[in-house]
């Protein structure tokens, strides 16, 4: 509980002092103006196109030298985090994501400033955990409540900053993770009360509900926030595949999208720069129909051209942009078609706000009570309660993924699915350890072949042409009947009649799943990884065994190593633990039989299918015996009196535990 009052300071300065950060930097960038459209609208043509190509730049800069991982809204980087990464963020993340929203948001990117918070309030929480060394489990609570820090702090939305951590970030409220997290929520609120003042983020005006029948307007603006919802997501994946394609470097990428910003900036300057005053407009009926339908479509415009060229800022303040559009839009629409029978056009912009952050986060209880602690008015919950969830039902049938997942997906990422399948799309080739690749000439007659597989005693052999340009694999377990014909044989077979040509191919860059799908696919236990800048030349073999002993590995240092951790502890006190399904976790000391032989040799996973997890070993170190833990590759040799930890079914133990 202290920790998390600690981390709830952190967030709520470091929200404080970003709103400063980006003001300063919208001061600097438009020469002394203010942040308002008004402000903007001051400035020379020329200047509003190239501000924000300016500040592009720069986030293209800090993003190729700095942190990668500061582009985009950081909501999507902090769940990996939290699902994939045990909870660790780079120290570095913080300050750079703060430089590059700041350069990004001030130069008059089209972006929110809530996201990012996000991600600087994650790195405060998983630094504060990793100075204390906490378990894996309460670092992801301590960047929960980082996150919940920075959006408290920036709305004055205490409740709402704690489920948008529990039902975006962690994906999960246990009693002891929210009560920490709430805390911190509390903490920065208050924070921001005494520096800022005990006021919304938005002037809100009053809201009225005339009649009950008014809730299927409500509902029916929830289905059409759901339709803009997707056409923003959707907008964002298009134009993103657009910047992929433009043959530039990435680092001039977002200065690109800071142009064409800027191109929609000279004739609607209220899309630029984070966008609240004009929130504020349209939720008091003083923006004009007509511009409340162009800056709609120029907000969404705006926001996919500046995120998804590689800018930096997040998408909540964009959706409440376009929710309160499109609310304004209906709301008058309504009052020209029912004139004082339906509550007033800002009434409607709160609750399409709320609606529209549903559709595009898919957080419908978060955005609930975001709008309903900006009112402070229960009679809005029955109308955003439709709105949201209808518009989240609605945007859920037509594109699956939130708009956070949509990127996720984009990098091969599924938060969706079990956790073994993330770690493998997330390894590439590259990290596993591979054999070098023992080639033969495809002229090489049967005899020489057999003399060299018993030099070497590898199973597998590169074939290549003259020119060394690589043409297929040979494998040896098909010539064990060769060895009793070898006489008749010898002469008369060579390497090009007995080479697989249309071998599937691996590069370091491809990932552990695609290789798992492509053994398994050809029914081999080995496939070759070619030179990326050659591809006619092996750089190494792959066997199955070695992908999954880093697959293994990679579980461990994940944490799922915070959940392993405690498998193993409970396993060093009871010798056995049942995991469920017949399926067993056991410390055994190693039997005679393994004593001076490699896991390669032992093939425990082809025998008995099981799988060593551990190996502890006694060492001594200055006269004190110590235990030394070992995650054993296939070269790892067994010794006398060490200690194994093996993974398998209950059946297949007892008859380990027999030798």
């Amino acid at each position: 509980m202290i920790v998390a009052c600690l981390i709830g300071l952190g967030g709520g300065f470091a929200a404080i002092l970003f709103r400063y950060l980006i003001e300063g930097a919208t001061w600097m960038f438009s020469g002394g103006h203010t942040i308002t459209a008004s402000g903007f609208s001051t400035l020379p043509w020329w200047w509003l196109l190239l501000m924000p190509a300016a500040g592009g730049l720069i986030v293209g800069c800090l993003v190729t030298w700095l942190a990668p991982e500061v582009k985009g809204s950081g909501v999507p980087e902090v769940m990996v985090a939290v699902a994939l990464r045990g909870g660790h963020v780079r120290k570095r993340v913080g300050l750079a994501k703060a430089l590059a929203v700041a350069a990004c948001l001030g130069s008059g990117g089209a972006a929110g400033r809530e996201g990012p918070i996000v991600h600087v309030g994650a790195s405060i929480g998983s630094l504060i955990g990793s100075l204390l060394r906490v378990p894996v489990s309460q670092l992801r609570t301590f960047v929960g409540c980082g996150t919940a820090a920075g959006i408290a702090a920036t709305f004055n939305a205490p409740i709402a900053g704690a489920m948008f951590a529990g039902e975006v970030i962690l994906g999960q409220l246990g009693v002891v993770s929210f009560s920490a997290i709430v805390i911190s929520s509390v903490v920065a609120t208050v924070l921001s009360r005494h520096f800022i003042g005990d006021f919304p983020a938005f002037l809100v005006p009053a809201f009225n509900l005339n009649h009950t029948y008014e809730l299927l307007f409500y509902a029916a603006l929830g289905v059409l926030a759901g339709l803009v919802g997707c056409l923003f997501i959707k907008t964002l994946q298009w134009i993103e595949e657009l910047f992929e394609h433009i043959p530039v470097h990435a680092i001039l990428k977002p200065a690109l999208g800071g142009l064409a910003v800027g191109g929609i900036g000279i004739l609607l300057p209220q899309v630029l720069g984070v966008g609240y005053g004009a929130i504020n407009d349209a939720m008091h009926t003083s923006v004009p129909l007509l511009l409340m339908l162009g800056l709609l479509c120029g907000k969404l415009l705006a926001t996919s051209f500046t995120l998804s060229s590689g800018g930096s800022g997040g998408i909540f303040a964009p959706s409440l942009f376009l929710g309160a559009m499109l609310g304004g839009l209906g709301g008058a629409g309504l009052a020209e078609i029912l004139p004082g029978q339906v509550g007033s056009g800002g009434s409607y912009a709160l609750v399409t706000m709320g609606a529209m952050v549903s559709a595009t986060t898919r957080a419908p209880i978060t955005a609930i009570i975001i709008i309903f602690e900006l009112t402070n008015n229960y009679t809005i919950i029955l109308p955003l309660m439709v709105a949201c969830i209808l518009a989240t039902l609605v945007a859920g049938q037509i594109v699956k993924p939130s708009i956070y997942h949509a990127r996720l997906l984009r990098r091969g990422i599924d938060l969706n699915t079990e956790h073994d399948i993330n770690i493998l799309r997330n390894v590439s080739v590259g990290t596993v350890h591979m054999k070098p690749s023992l080639s033969v000439q495809e002229d090489a007659s049967l005899e020489e072949i057999l003399e060299m597989a018993i030099e070497h005693g590898d199973r597998h052999y590169v074939v290549v042409n003259r020119l060394g340009h690589y043409i297929g694999l040979i494998h040896l377990d098909e010539l064990r009947y060769s060895f009793f014909n070898e006489q008749e044989l010898a002469h008369l077979i060579v390497a090009a009649d007995l080479v697989h040509r249309d071998l599937p191919t691996l590069l370091p860059s491809d990932n552990l799943d695609l290789a798992l799908k492509l053994l398994g696919n050809s029914g081999l236990d080995t496939l070759p990884v070619l030179d990326p800048t050659d591809p006619t030349r092996v750089e190494g073999i792959i066997t199955r065994d070695a992908v999954i002993d880093t697959y293994n590995q990679e579980l461990l240092n994940r944490d799922m190593a915070g959940e392993t951790a405690r498998l193993v502890v409970a396993v060093e006190r009871s010798r056995s633990v049942d995991l469920g399904d017949e399926t067993l976790l056991v410390e055994i000391e190693a039997p005679p039989q393994f004593v001076g032989r490699t896991l390669k040799e032992l093939e425990l996973r082809q025998r008995f299918d099981m799988q060593v997890m551990l190996v502890k070993r006694r060492e001594d170190d200055k006269g004190l015996t110590r235990m030394k833990r070992e995650m054993p590759g296939p070269d790892f040799e067994i010794r006398k009196n060490d200690l194994i930890l093996l993974l398998g079914s209950a059946a297949n133990m007892k008859k380990i535990t027999s030798l």
